[in-house]
């Protein structure tokens, strides 16, 4: 059974079914919270569905036929161009230097096997990272560790459904070498039923959710899964989480508009949990400093996005409405983000349909600096930029800023953006 992304974005918050019931969830969190349960060790697992999780090498050195998809670095050029025809689960990039070189590594959703491809380089072949097979995967969360002038996908953690249960796999990778024998892929199982995960603006560390009988305790645990340690508890379960800056992990009730929604900030040192925005509808994204949280709040009648300053806690409405989701920040300009979004109207309650599955728009790329105010159109996939009409659901940067990718909702297709 084929699980897509909105299987995993339950919408309507249970814990949350108005004011009162919120202000007593806040009370039992402050004041009666009890020991949550601890998650089951994590069991590391050598194989999955497949004997071995080494990339297929033949005696030539070859990659074999049944490991590689057939997919070439685009040649075209056109400001947008396509990386995949897809469907892919999730996408980020990585790069070397000396010489530069940007690569887009990718999930395939149907098998989960991740390829990487370098867009920089026309003619290059698709390489296999891990032909370990994991059928319908909606989820990718990328472990990305970078400095000045490298950025490496080290690993990956990946979400499907097995039966009723949510099963979350981490995937380490082997650093890149020449060798005609690559190491294989290390595998990590966690707990059953995660409802989201993050990890660490390093790299180094994840965090995840596991819920409990009066809501949910945040766990922290190394890069590869091992040694969790609980951080926190929340007096809800529906949650999503990030992990914006070292120090600040950004929690958020799910979305739905007109629902009351909650959003905390936590400090990944000592644990303790702030309420940091009360709105309907709340969605919500955080720059890499935790200075800036750009929110969207959303009821059947109106829709507005704010950012809100963490240090003054002073709100300032945003020039255009996009949904924090659609969002990614720049590491080399500050407060500037790059966001996908619709020039057409869209009705208030939009993130409603979008995330059934039943609305989707054409979206357009800009760029926004929350200093100056200023937004500047960047592409219109389906215009004379290339590409198609696409209605974007997620986005990642190279380390140089000269790329930018997307999703494409609907068939998951990988698309490329000269910036």
């Amino acid at each position: 059974m084929r699980i897509t992304m909105q299987n995993l974005n339950w919408k309507l918050i249970a814990e949350i079914a108005g004011g009162v019931l919120f202000v007593g969830l806040l009370v039992w969190f402050f004041f009666l919270r009890s020991p949550g349960l601890e998650p089951s060790e994590t069991a590391q697992l050598q194989t999955f569905d497949t004997a071995d999780t080494r990339t297929g090498v033949s005696a030539t050195g070859e990659q074999n036929s049944n490991v590689a998809e057939s997919i070439q670095s685009p040649t075209s050029a056109q400001k947008i161009f396509k990386i995949s025809d897809g469907p892919v689960a999730g996408a980020t990039f990585m790069q070397e230097p000396r010489p530069t070189t940007t690569v887009a590594r990718f999930v395939m959703q149907q098998n989960g096997h991740v390829l990487d491809l370098a867009i920089d380089s026309p003619g290059s072949v698709s390489r296999a990272v891990s032909n370990t097979t994991i059928p319908g995967v909606s989820r990718v969360v990328w472990e990305i560790q970078k400095d000045a002038a490298r950025q490496v996908a080290a690993g990956a953690l990946m979400q499907y459904i097995d039966g009723q249960t949510i099963k979350t796999v981490l995937l380490s990778f082997p650093p890149a070498g020449t060798s005609n024998s690559p190491a294989p892929v290390r595998i990590q199982f966690l707990p059953n039923n995660l409802q989201t995960a993050a990890a660490s603006p390093d790299g180094l560390s994840i965090a995840y959710l596991v819920a409990t009988a009066g809501g949910s305790d945040g766990y922290v645990a190394r890069a590869d899964g091992t040694n969790p340690q609980k951080l926190f508890s929340l007096p809800l379960s529906q949650v999503l989480i990030s992990w914006p800056s070292a120090q600040t992990i950004l929690a958020t009730s799910k979305a739905a508009a007109g629902v009351p929604g909650i959003a905390f900030s936590i400090n990944t040192t000592s644990g303790a949990v702030s309420p940091l925005l009360y709105a309907s509808g709340l969605t919500t994204t955080a720059d890499p400093s935790f200075s800036q949280v750009v929110y969207q709040t959303a009821t059947p009648e109106s829709r507005r996005t704010y950012t809100h300053n963490t240090k003054t806690n002073l709100d300032r409405p945003l020039s255009f409405d996009p949904m924090p989701e659609k969002c990614v920040w720049s590491a080399l300009s500050a407060s500037t983000m790059y966001c996908a979004v619709s020039l057409d109207y869209t009705v208030p309650n939009f993130i409603d349909f979008w995330y059934k599955g039943t609305g989707s728009v054409a979206d357009s790329i800009l760029s926004y600096n929350l200093v100056t105010g200023k937004n500047t159109l960047i592409a219109v996939p389906g215009g004379p930029d290339g590409g198609v009409a696409s209605d974007i659901m997620q986005m990642a940067l190279s380390a140089d800023e000269k790329y930018l990718l997307f999703v494409s909702k609907g068939n998951r297709s990988l698309w490329g953006v000269r910036l």
